[in-house]
């Protein structure tokens, strides 16, 4: 656990996009709240991302990923 909540604080050196996919999938995979959310919270509410593949993530949309539509 140490490694990911070292991953983690070294994500919140990275760029937005970084951030939200990570803490897509650190919630997704359900792990402790307290890893991924210092990375939600540092994202501005009113961004979206392009998480490329990881759009595929249930959760992404709750992530701020950009949705496509059909």
């Amino acid at each position: 656990m140490n490694r990911l909540r070292e991953l983690s604080e070294a994500a919140l050196k990275e760029p937005p996009r970084v951030r939200a996919m990570l803490g897509a999938m650190f919630a997704y995979a359900e792990l402790p709240e307290a890893l991924w959310e210092p990375l939600k919270a540092s994202l501005n509410p009113f961004t979206r991302f392009d998480f490329g593949l990881f759009s595929k993530l249930p959760n992404a949309r709750e992530w701020q990923a950009k949705v496509k539509l059909p």
